[in-house]
This record gives structure tokens, C-alpha cells and sequence, in this order.
């Protein structure tokens, strides 16, 4: 087979000028596409670590966020727990202060209902004794319980000093008894009253019935006498006096 070498070497030229066209129109425009792309690669894979290593950083932030936020859930439980304890203490404490207030304020009470109780219960018994003595007294009473009244007036009143006796500075003068006085009885207090403040009395016996017995000298506004009433008076003041004061012991 023979070669056209003149057809061989026309191809030859023909193809360094299409590399040279294409070098010179093409190759220029392909590097600087590559070039441009290589550069938007780069661009971007550097783009991409920054925002990795931004990434990375926010997961650091996260994680050291939230290992803060449990160490201070830990510390913040613990407190909530130890002031929940502290406080369920102190609202124990604050129950058994208040029963025990309670208890004692109720025994106080009670202790006061007890005393008020034994003082009404005395009270009513001394006062009904005192009815009893009164009644006692009038029943007994008699012309020898009288004349014995008789006698420890004129003792008394004969012991009376000079101050004592002008209340008693009157010409007119009652002598109340709770019986009728004996004449003889009459004319010894007569005599007695006249010797104490001077002749001339104008004195008058009355009953009074009231009087279980006794006897009493009214005069001038002012009044002396021993009767039952004096002692029983005497004798409830005594009682209410004692029961006063033990009541005030058993409250206090």
C-alpha cells in the first residue's frame, strides 16, 4: 500500500492549526473556567470549615451550656431539697409548738373551769349554811340566848372610849331587839346608857324581828349592836375571802 504522504503531511498541518485555534480561542477561556471553578471550590470548602469550626464552637458553647446548666440543676435540687427539709422541720416544729400552746391553754381552761366549778359549789354551800345557821339561830333563839345578848351589849358598850360614845349624843335613842326585853332586862340598859351619856334619855324599845337575835342602839344617825347577823356577816366575809383566794390559787 503506498501513503500519500503529501494527504499524511496536509492532515499533520491541518491538526496543529486546530490546536493552535483552539489554544489561542478555547484553551485561555477553558483554564480560566477551571480556574474560576477551583476558586469557587475552594471558596466554598473554605466556607464550609469556617462554618464547621463555627459549628464545632456553638457545640462547644452548647455542651459547656449545658453541662453548666446540669451541675447548677444538681446544686439548686440539692438546695430545694435541703430547704424543703429545713422547712419541713420548722413546720414540725411549729405544730408540735402550737399543739403544745393548745394543750397547755387547754389545760389552763380546764384547770379554770374546775376552780370556777369548786367555787360556785362552795360558794353555794357556805351561802346555804348561812341560811341553815340563820334559821338555826331563830329557832333557837329564846329569852336566856336574849338576856345573854343583853349582857354582852352592856359589856361592850360600857368598854366603849369617849370618841365612840358621842356619836351617840342624842336625848332620843331606839333600842331594837328581836325579842320583847324583860323589864328588868329594860331598866338594865336604862342604867347603863344613862351612866355612859347622862341622865335624862328618852329611850325606846322596838322588836325586831328580823334579827334572829341581838340587840342594837340607834341614835343620832348612828347605830351600834351585836346581833347574829354581825357574826354571819363576819363569818361570810371570811368565806368569800377563802374561797377568793383559792380560787386564785388554783388559776393562777
Amino acid at each position: 500500500m503506498l501513503i500519500d504522504w503529501f494527504t499524511v503531511v496536509a492532515q499533520i498541518v491541518n491538526f496543529l492549526v486546530l490546536v493552535l485555534l483552539m489554544k489561542h480561542f478555547l484553551w485561555k477561556r477553558l483554564v480560566a473556567a477551571i480556574d474560576k471553578r477551583e476558586q469557587r471550590v475552594a471558596g466554598q470548602l473554605t466556607e464550609a470549615e469556617a462554618k464547621h469550626q463555627e459549628a464545632e464552637r456553638q457545640m462547644d458553647q452548647v455542651r459547656a451550656l449545658r453541662e453548666e446548666f446540669d451541675k447548677n440543676s444538681a446544686a439548686m435540687l440539692v438546695q430545694a431539697k435541703l430547704e424543703a427539709e429545713q422547712q419541713r422541720h420548722e413546720l414540725i416544729q411549729q405544730a408540735r409548738e402550737e399543739a403544745q400552746s393548745m394543750e397547755a391553754k387547754w389545760h389552763q381552761d380546764l384547770k379554770r373551769g374546775q376552780a370556777a366549778f369548786l367555787d360556785e359549789v362552795r360558794r353555794r354551800a357556805a351561802t346555804e349554811m348561812l341560811v341553815v345557821i340563820r334559821r338555826a339561830l331563830a329557832d333557837l333563839a329564846c329569852a336566856d340566848v336574849q338576856n345573854c345578848a343583853v349582857q354582852v351589849f352592856l359589856e361592850k358598850f360600857g368598854s366603849l372610849d369617849v370618841a365612840a360614845l358621842r356619836d351617840f349624843a342624842s336625848k332620843e335613842l331606839t333600842l331594837l331587839t328581836s325579842a320583847e326585853l324583860p323589864e328588868e332586862s329594860r331598866r338594865q340598859v336604862r342604867a347603863k346608857l344613862e351612866e355612859r351619856l347622862g341622865p335624862g334619855l328618852q329611850l325606846k324599845f322596838e322588836r325586831a324581828p328580823a334579827m334572829a337575835w341581838g340587840i342594837e342602839l340607834r341614835g343620832n344617825g348612828r347605830r351600834i349592836g351585836w346581833n347574829s347577823d354581825t357574826y354571819i356577816e363576819a363569818l361570810e366575809e371570811n368565806l368569800k375571802e377563802a374561797l377568793e383566794h383559792r380560787a386564785e390559787v388554783l388559776v393562777g
